[in-house]
């Protein structure tokens, strides 16, 4: 009698989902709609992939008993309690790391909206954090001549004052949501942080919403003379109303959590998981990352800002505030740039 494969459940829509896990031998991949997550359980799936909000506690894994394994295709893991899973003998998977380049080129090519190359070499970038995301960020800027500089509490050597990084006239935050700890990010960003900005800072959040305050969230788009790059938000999706204030702020952009979604950076994330499957399952090895990538089209990380920000203000102004997650769920095939 042949033994019953393991089976590992994917959401709809996530990148190269069908493609990667569907060459494993071991494994029975299936896939769910994110309204019907909690009908796989029927199916005691012993993988599951989610996205980052999945809250993976207690709770979750009692509606999720024979699940051994709990993955998600991105960095994420503020959405994880990690003491819950080691009492319960579960083992959660992640690919950290994997969007870096992605958000990088984004946050390169938003600034590109407001300055031409040769007005970014006459300003400094000064960068909060300096993990995956800010390493590739500088390294693009380096590349450009564009003047930079970072704080980093974990990277003492080489950080600079914080003082002096919020001095610079850019401002870019690359940091993970923490909440315990003297260097917590939970509303590092404060009121009196915005007020303090001299008028023309421009502010990039590509991190996590939460690491504003709601009080320096609504006094930040309240002022005109800041350039906002927005990505992320405190809650996601924002309210029908909120979007609506959000749909009419001027001197911004703002896009639906989406920085670290292009094709590599969407496709690294599946690959790696699957690789780290691939391992504890001692399943063939895959084939090469290169051999999944589409080379050609039109929606480019180098140009599609606009569109995008347009779009999430459209939904916004309509009072559509199902827009946000459901342009995520679906998001379209972007090339990077290949700047990192």
């Amino acid at each position: 009698m042949q033994q019953k494969r393991p089976i590992l459940y994917f959401p709809e829509g996530t990148a190269g989902a069908k493609e990667i896990f569907g060459g494993f031998e071991k494994l029975e991949v299936r896939s769910y709609f994110a309204d019907q997550m909690f009908q796989v359980v029927k199916e005691a799936p012993e993988i599951l992939i989610a996205n980052t909000r999945l809250m993976i506690n207690r709770e979750t894994i009692l509606k999720f008993p024979s699940v051994r394994i709990f993955a998600t295709v991105s960095s994420g893991i503020d959405h994880v309690d990690f003491d819950d899973l080691k009492k319960s003998g579960r083992v959660f998977l992640n690919a950290p790391g994997c969007n870096a380049g992605s958000v990088a080129e984004y946050c390169y090519a938003a600034l590109l909206q407001k300055f031409s190359l040769e007005e970014l070499r006459l300003l400094k970038v000064g960068m909060i954090g300096h993990g995956n995301a800010g390493k590739e960020f500088h390294k693009i800027l380096k590349y450009h001549e564009i003047p930079s500089v970072f704080y980093d509490p974990f990277y003492k050597a080489e950080s600079a004052p914080l003082e002096e990084v919020l001095r610079s006239p850019v401002l870019s935050y690359h940091v993970p949501l923490t909440k315990q700890g003297t260097d917590s990010t939970f509303h590092m960003i404060s009121k009196e942080l915005i007020d303090s900005l001299k008028p023309g800072t421009v502010l990039i959040n590509t991190s996590r919403g939460e690491i504003v305050s709601p009080e320096a969230f609504l006094r930040l788009i309240k002022r005109d003379d800041l350039f906002k790059i927005i990505d992320v938000f405190d809650p996601e999706p924002p309210n029908r109303e909120f979007g609506q204030t959000l749909a009419e702020t001027s001197n911004s952009i703002f896009t639906p959590h989406i920085a670290g979604y292009s094709q590599i950076g969407r496709m690294s994330g599946t690959y790696r998981v699957a690789e780290k499957l691939s391992i504890l399952y001692r399943d063939p090895h895959l084939p090469p990352f290169e051999s999944f990538l589409q080379t050609v089209g039109d929606f480019k990380t180098e140009t599609f800002l606009p569109e995008e920000d347009k779009l999430l203000r459209s939904a916004w102004k309509e009072g559509d505030p199902t827009y946000f997650e459901r342009r995520r769920n679906s998001y379209p095939v972007r090339l990077d740039w290949g700047l990192t």
